[in-house]
């Protein structure tokens, strides 16, 4: 059953790609979440051929994708908000910077999960608080008469809503895996949270084209 769930949620995220192909908007940055969608292609591909097919130490990728995330989940937020919160920005990107440097302190190719946790913290906390930005703009302005029409909705929510299910989960992972009691509620919950996220950019992406 958890191979089953693994494989939907892991699968399903080169789904938002492929339809920004077909909608010839794969290149267009201009969108705030084009290149998330680009990271959870790559992260997909690697993760069933790396890790999957070929069982690939993941330490080094899961530094990297830490930095990469942070990256375009930034780029997301900063074109959303960057005119009404530019010191707000500025304090999250270098904050997040001297975070990912601590982190190498803590890293080890054979314990990924310290590092994983520091990382995770100022991440969440820059999505928590821009997340919430945007839905208090959202309902204050009173616009958006059905605001599940729009793209941005979903992404928000799915961003959301993966973070804030997965923070205590990183914070606490390195525990879990040495608890097989724990293990699989702990993956179950990740995987839940994924696929969550990535439904949420496949419903984002389509609805895109109704722009």
């Amino acid at each position: 059953m958890y191979q089953v769930l693994f494989f939907i949620a892991l699968l399903i995220g080169i789904i938002p790609f492929l339809l920004l192909l077909a909608q010839q908007r794969v290149l267009n940055i201009t969108e705030p979440v084009i290149p998330f969608i680009w990271l959870t292609a790559i992260a997909t591909l690697y993760e069933f051929f790396g890790s999957v097919i070929l069982k690939i130490n993941t330490s080094y990728w899961w530094q990297l994708y830490s930095l990469l995330e942070f990256l375009t989940l930034y780029y997301f937020f900063y074109k959303i908000f960057r005119p009404s919160y530019k010191r707000t920005l500025l304090v999250f990107i270098i904050l997040l910077c001297i975070t990912y440097i601590i982190s190498f302190m803590f890293w080890d190719e054979n314990n990924k999960f310290v590092s994983k946790a520091i990382n995770k913290i100022p991440i969440t906390l820059f999505v928590f608080l821009f997340s919430f930005k945007w839905f208090k703009d959202l309902f204050k302005k009173m616009e958006v008469l059905n605001p599940w029409q729009k793209s941005n909705f979903y992404f928000v929510s799915g961003i959301s809503i993966y973070y804030s299910s997965t923070l205590f989960l990183f914070l606490l992972s390195n525990y879990f895996f040495k608890s097989t009691t724990y293990m699989y509620d702990y993956w179950l919950v990740n995987i839940i949270a994924t696929f969550v996220l990535r439904l949420s950019l496949i419903i984002g992406v389509w609805k895109m084209k109704r722009k």
